[in-house]
């Protein structure tokens, strides 16, 4: 198979370092490129910053094949995911998403991983696994695109609050009540947009989360660790050495007014922090301070 990547970072790179082990000719595009390659792929991968997606794409014309989104987030302007972006601005209804819980160093290192890859029809989806399953690599089929694209986007947001909870010293007893309640709120979120439930149980919501909101490695988790120790927004940024996807995608989510305000209480206190001048310390106040309610 020929396999194009459109992106050229350090996740891409290792998506394509999986697929070349399984003889897979792969090339890649940088998003500053002008034309593509004088190859036929039988399939693109996204691996771009989501913000910069619908102008990238609109940049190159459609090739006409299936498209599998490496990328997680959402638009900022629109609300709208990565697939649907992808079909808005090509026409190409054949879009996926592959979602986990993966450091992109450690799989370029060999270890093990696992991962969802979601397409509305199955046989897509399999035609996606084909590309990439493999022992260090354990891909998992999902034909619910909505959730598993939210899961991944979502929990952008929500290392950011793992990351303060470690900044502000809150102990690991306010860590693990964090993550659950951040669970219960994009499992909220995506149930509103369409998802199923079961999809934030799995390894693009909960292990993803569990990943991100507690690890170092995660440029979301360090943004919000160094926001907790009192560094600005632009302070912070250029410290990361990448894209923080959580920043757009907290302002993503507070903007979409299909997602009623009392079922994103964690959103909004982070939204409140990042863009509204709220101290962390203050955020935690407020959201420790709700009446009580049932789990």
């Amino acid at each position: 198979m020929n396999i194009l990547i459109l992106g050229h970072g350090a996740w891409g790179s290792s998506i394509g370092q999986l697929a070349e082990k399984l003889g897979h000719r792969v090339s890649f595009v940088s998003h500053t490129a002008t034309a593509w390659p004088e190859v036929r792929p039988d399939y693109v991968l996204l691996a771009l910053p989501v913000q910069h997606i619908r102008e990238t794409l609109a940049h190159f014309p459609a090739l006409g094949v299936p498209v599998l989104s490496l990328s997680k987030g959402l638009e900022i302007s629109t609300g709208h995911r990565v697939s649907e972006i992808v079909t808005e601005v090509w026409g190409e209804p054949r879009v996926g998403a592959l979602s986990g819980p993966n450091f992109a160093a450690e799989i370029a290192a060999g270890q093990p991983a696992t991962c969802t890859i979601a397409a509305q029809n199955d046989e897509l989806a399999r035609e996606f696994q084909a590309i990439l399953h493999q022992p260090s690599f354990r891909t998992y089929r999902s034909s619910d695109l909505i959730g598993v694209e939210l899961g991944g986007a979502l929990k952008n947001i929500y290392a950011i609050a793992g990351g303060a909870c470690h900044g502000l010293n809150l102990g690991q007893n306010s860590l693990a009540g964090l993550i659950t309640r951040c669970l219960a709120e994009m499992t909220r979120l995506g149930v509103q947009a369409g998802a199923k439930a079961e999809t934030f149980a799995g390894l693009s919501g909960m292990g993803d989360l569990i990943l991100t909101a507690t690890s170092n490695q995660s440029r979301n988790f360090r943004f919000g660790t160094l926001l907790a120790q009192g560094l600005t927004m632009k302070e912070i940024l250029p410290k990361l050495g990448g894209v923080c996807e959580g920043v757009p995608t907290t302002r993503s989510v507070f903007l979409n007014d299909a997602m009623s305000p009392d079922s994103k209480p964690i959103v909004t206190q982070l939204h409140a922090v990042l863009y509204e001048g709220k101290s962390p310390s203050e955020a935690v106040k407020d959201l420790l301070g709700r009446a009580p309610r049932d789990e």
